[in-house]
């Protein structure tokens, strides 16, 4: 199981929204890849993007969609958890499914 934390700022009116979920998505997006062994190129074929699409999502630049969100837990063999907590902080896992 792999997971990324993030606490969403307060600054000037926060962040934008979807913004809060950018960077704990994409370490936890590229953690995953990397535990499975797969390069960019061959995980943004299989969750049907294009790679560099798929490097802004691990580098936190980029809201990805319900669909993409779908796909990407496909690829990735594994659930998406995502929760955002009352206090701020936003915690992404992607876990293997049980056998």
């Amino acid at each position: 199981m792999l997971a990324a934390t993030h606490r969403r700022g307060a600054g000037a009116g926060g962040p934008v929204p979807g913004e809060w979920l950018g960077r704990p998505f994409g370490v936890a997006v590229r953690a995953r890849r990397l535990e499975l062994g797969l390069t960019q190129e061959r995980l943004a074929a299989q969750a049907g993007m294009s790679q560099g699409a798929l490097s802004r999502l691990e580098h936190g630049r980029g809201v990805p969609t319900l669909p993409l969100l779908e796909r990407l837990a496909a690829a990735l063999s594994s659930n998406l958890l995502i929760s955002l907590s009352p206090h701020g902080a936003v915690h992404v896992v992607f876990k293997a499914p049980p056998r």
